[in-house]
């Protein structure tokens, strides 16, 4: 194993003969203004031209991905927290979430013209504080998921077509979820372990997994069970019946679709820690997950089949923090985002993003 040293830069990459792709930095940013204090959020247009970057659920800077450079800017009113950015497959359309203070309780699903920054619409009232938005491949539905209700949104007539309402539960709401590839089921992981997948286009629950139960040590005593550890990204394979999740804990589990079975899990306690939203997808051949890795700072492969951890592919060094992790769908290349600490230094944390192709071997 060798590590290099990026000329200009104080990132790293670690190579090893053991991993299963070489990665190539395609792109860094921001590459000028806005200058960004935290990338609480991450979405590319499927071509890889766009990025869109959300700073501290304020505002969302669309960014050209190729050379880091600010392409708009959509702004969010005094009184709305603005989330959950998502593109449509042919990058016409940025979808995002809008939740305004307790005290109004509103939810919205706003569209975006991502090379201007218009705001082109919304769909209001939807149950409060919504929570996620994904594209269906086709880019004619969008799902929301508000606190207790899922909707189905059609793309071109912001006319909702379907929504159910979900069981009310305690921490039952959604946080992440994602279109099979042929759009025909909707996976959505839950704040209490659930991962449910519904068939599109009528909502109805065809099977229900779980990333529990929590591995968490105990005294043994019923009064002292750890909590369910919640569901925090979910991810389809591209061509084969396989599911994946990750957990609050930070396993990570692969299921196989057709009977449910259980493929393989990187339980809490293990050699990989990835608690991170969002953060977890399949490579492009289905045999890897790609990943943060909490414990290691860095960007590593999970073996899909069996349990088979690598090195780092990517590693930050002291002082960053990883906060979001894009892959894309067509290309298999990485989007990651991370802040950068100055210790001794006044003034906040900058944030920074870069994009690397992957050559699996």
């Amino acid at each position: 194993m060798f590590v290099a040293v990026l000329s200009g830069a104080t990132y790293f990459t670690l190579h090893a003969h053991s991993l299963p792709a070489v990665a190539t930095k395609q792109a860094e940013g921001p590459a000028g203004p806005p200058e960004i204090a935290s990338i609480t959020g991450l979405a590319r247009s499927r071509d890889g031209h766009m990025l869109a970057a959300v700073d501290d659920n304020k505002t969302i800077s669309v960014w050209d991905a190729r050379g880091g450079t600010s392409l708009s800017t959509l702004e969010s009113s005094g009184n709305e927290w603005i989330s959950d950015p998502a593109f449509s497959p042919d990058g016409s359309l940025l979808a995002t979430l809008s939740s305004t203070p307790w005290s109004e309780s509103s939810g919205h699903l706003l569209l975006w013209d991502p090379a201007t920054g218009q705001r082109l619409g919304s769909v209001d009232d939807l149950s409060w504080p919504v929570r996620c938005v994904s594209f269906n491949p086709a880019g004619t539905l969008i799902a929301v998921a508000g606190n207790t209700t899922l909707y189905l949104v059609d793309a071109s007539t912001r006319a909702i077509v379907q929504q159910v309402e979900m069981e009310r539960v305690v921490n039952g709401f959604i946080q992440a979820m994602e279109f099979s590839p042929n759009g025909d089921l909707l996976a959505t992981a839950k704040h209490n372990g659930k991962v449910e997948l519904w068939q599109v286009p009528d909502l109805n629950i065809v099977r229900t997994l779980s990333v529990g139960p929590s591995g968490r040590p105990t005294s043994g005593s019923p009064d002292d069970a750890p909590a369910a550890p919640e569901a925090r990204s979910v991810t389809f394979a591209h061509n084969l019946p396989r599911l994946a999740a990750n957990s609050s804990e930070g396993s990570a589990i692969v299921w196989d679709l057709n009977t449910g079975k259980e493929i393989v899990r990187y339980p809490y306690g293990g050699s990989v820690y990835v608690p991170l939203a969002n953060s977890l997808f399949f490579t492009l051949d289905d045999r890897w997950l790609l990943t943060m890795d909490q414990k290691t700072n860095g960007i590593r492969f999970l073996n899909a089949r069996r349990h088979s951890a690598t090195d780092n592919l990517l590693t930050l060094p002291k002082n960053t923090d990883l906060g979001a992790l894009n892959v894309s769908p067509t290309d298999g290349s990485v989007a990651f985002a991370y802040r950068v600490f100055h210790p001794g230094e006044p003034g906040p944390p900058s944030a920074k993003f870069e994009i690397w192709s992957l050559q699996l071997r």
